[in-house]
């Protein structure tokens, strides 16, 4: 071999080892590839922040979820009973009773508005209520009536219409042609009965009066069990004299509600006429004493009158 090329031999190996010895520092000196960027580095000593998560409740105890409905904390759900008299409503949301407490304001419950649509006030009722704490001030509290019944005279029960509608479609003949129309529940000493609007009706004396000329009403009054219907007819004698001759109502003269009364006695004087009936109703006795003068409203107040009659539900 030549000397040149032994040269460039030489200079070729020690290239080479040059290029060996460079790439075997790099691979021991190079630092390792850095890990990927945490986007959400934990610091030393700092708790990772946790999703909130709904509120659990304290160890021991059970947590129950609220219903519709149910009362609030803090008010209370016990059951009172009270008696007192019914005087009327407040607005359409409250209504007031006379208590041994006085005057007392009462809001209406659930569906107190139907319990209460047959009465006049001046009723002697039962009741039962529970109190509510009036929000914004924990020392006032609003009385909530739930139940209210009327209590019959000289008893200690009494006189549920709680199940019977506060309304009723009663159909009765004006001027030859029959009509329905719509009454409203009352409440008597120990029955009930539907009025229409045209009247007026006080339960403590059991009076049925026209509101356009209080003249025109009807007394209505229970009898007990073991009345005699000879007595009451010579008692019926007597009332009706002063207005003129009583007779005995043919069948002809009797109202069809009552066409079946064991006593119809009728007297017609040149002003008034006077009617005193004793009829049945449910194995129940009462006496009506019609009054109607011979005045402009008489049309109207003797269908109305005795379809009225004719709702009577003894209790």
């Amino acid at each position: 071999m030549g000397k040149r090329a032994a040269r460039n031999k030489l200079v070729a190996l020690t290239t080479a080892a040059v290029l060996l010895l460079a790439v075997t520092a790099c691979s021991g000196e190079q630092p390792a590839a850095e890990p990927p960027v945490d986007p959400n580095p934990v610091e030393e000593g700092v708790q990772e922040p946790v999703q909130p998560a709904e509120p659990n409740p304290e160890e021991g105890e059970t947590q129950e979820p609220v219903k519709p409905g149910d009362p609030e904390e803090g008010q209370s759900t016990e059951t009172k009973q009270g008696t007192g008299t019914y005087v009327g409503q407040i607005d359409n949301h409250s209504v007031e009773i006379e208590t041994e407490d006085g005057p007392t304001a009462f809001r209406l419950g659930d569906h107190m508005n139907e319990a209460i649509a047959g009465l006049q006030g001046n009723e002697e009722v039962a009741f039962e209520y529970f109190e509510e704490p009036v929000e914004g001030d924990e020392g006032l509290k609003q009385l909530i009536l739930t139940k209210i019944t009327v209590r019959q005279s000289g008893s200690g029960s009494d006189s549920d219409t709680s199940q019977l509608p506060a309304t009723k479609e009663v159909e009765l003949e004006l001027e030859g042609m029959k009509e329905t129309k719509t009454a409203k529940l009352a409440s008597g000493n120990g029955y009930s009965l539907y009025i229409f609007d045209i009247f007026s009706f006080d339960a403590k004396t059991g009076k049925l009066t026209m509101n356009v000329d209080p003249d025109y009403y009807v007394k209505i009054t229970k009898l007990p069990s073991d009345y005699n219907g000879d007595m009451l007819k010579q008692e019926a004698e007597k009332e009706l004299a002063e207005v003129g001759k009583v007779l005995e109502a043919k069948e002809n003269e009797r109202n069809q509600a009552l066409k079946n009364a064991p006593v119809y006695m009728i007297a017609r004087g040149e002003q008034l006429t006077r009617e005193y009936i004793v009829a049945e109703i449910d194995g129940q006795g009462f006496i009506f004493r019609v009054n109607i003068p011979h005045r402009e409203p008489t049309e109207g107040f003797v269908p109305h009158a005795f379809a009225s009659l004719a709702t009577i539900v003894n209790q």
